[in-house]
C-alpha cells in the first residue's frame, strides 16, 4: 500500500506517536533520502499480538499524521519485562481488578490574565473524590488543555506516591464526522516510563472530551471508567 503523506512529519513526530500505543516501549525508522519512510523497528512488550500492535500504529499514524503506512514495513520485536516487586505490583494489582473513576465536575475560573481549571474524579463506587487545579494563561483556546491537566493532577493525587503522571498532548481530530479529544500522557512508577493514550467524543461538550480522554488514556493501562 503506498503511503499518502499530509504535511511533512518528521521521525520523532512518528516515533511519538508510536510511543503513545500500549505495550510500546520505543520505536525507531529508517528513512530513505527523499525522507520516506522504508522501515518502522518497535519493542513492545509480550502479552499483546503483535498484529494488533501494527494494526495501532497503522491507525495512530493515520489518526494523529495523515499518513497511511504500509504494514509490510512494521516489525515488532517483544521483551519481557521483570516481575514487579512488592508494594508497586500490589497496587496495580488492585487498581485492574477493582478500579473505577467518574468524572465528577469541571470548572474553570478566571482572575485577570490568569484562568484555574478544577476537575473532580471520583474513584470507586461511592469512593473518595479527587480534587485537581491546573494554572495558565487566560486564553480561551489554552481552556480545554488546563481541563486536561487538571483532571491529571486530580489522577496524581488519586494514585499516589508510587505512581506520577504528565500531559504529554491533547489534540483535536474528526472522527466519522465526529469531534473528538485524542490525549497522551506519561506514566512513571519504579519501573521507568511508558505512554498511555486516550480518546473521548466531544458530543457537544468540549470540555467533558478532553477531561474523559485523560481517563480513557489511564483506563488502558489500569482503571475502568464509568460512563
Amino acid at each position: 500500500m503506498p503511503e499518502t503523506k499530509k504535511g511533512e512529519p518528521g521521525s520523532g513526530d512518528y516515533e511519538r506517536v508510536i510511543c503513545q500505543i500500549k505495550g510500546v516501549l520505543g520505536a525507531r525508522l529508517v528513512t530513505e533520502p527523499d525522507g520516506s519512510i522504508s522501515e518502522i523497528h518497535i519493542m513492545a512488550v509480550s502479552g499483546r499480538n503483535p498484529k494488533q500492535i501494527v494494526r495501532d500504529v497503522e491507525s495512530a499514524i493515520l489518526v494523529q499524521l495523515g499518513v497511511a503506512v504500509d504494514h509490510k514495513k512494521i516489525s515488532i520485536v517483544q521483551v519481557e519485562l521483570p516481575q514487579l516487586p512488592g508494594e508497586v505490583a500490589e497496587e496495580r494489582l488492585s487498581y485492574t481488578q477493582g478500579g473505577r473513576l467518574r468524572l465528577v465536575s469541571i470548572n474553570l475560573f478566571t482572575r485577570g490574565l490568569e484562568t484555574e481549571a478544577t476537575v473532580e474524579v471520583e474513584a470507586g463506587t461511592g469512593g473518595t473524590i479527587y480534587q485537581g487545579h491546573a494554572f495558565g494563561p487566560n486564553a480561551p483556546e489554552y481552556n480545554l488543555r488546563l481541563v486536561a491537566a487538571a483532571t491529571v493532577n486530580a489522577l496524581e493525587k488519586c494514585c499516589g506516591s508510587n505512581w506520577s503522571i504528565a500531559l504529554e498532548d491533547l489534540v483535536w481530530v474528526e472522527v466519522a464526522h465526529h469531534r473528538a479529544a485524542v490525549c497522551a500522557i506519561i506514566l512513571v512508577t519504579h519501573q521507568g516510563s511508558e505512554y498511555l493514550v486516550g480518546a473521548a467524543l466531544a458530543d457537544g461538550d468540549d470540555r467533558q472530551a478532553a477531561a474523559r480522554a485523560v481517563l480513557k488514556a489511564l483506563a488502558s493501562r489500569c482503571y475502568h471508567v464509568n460512563d
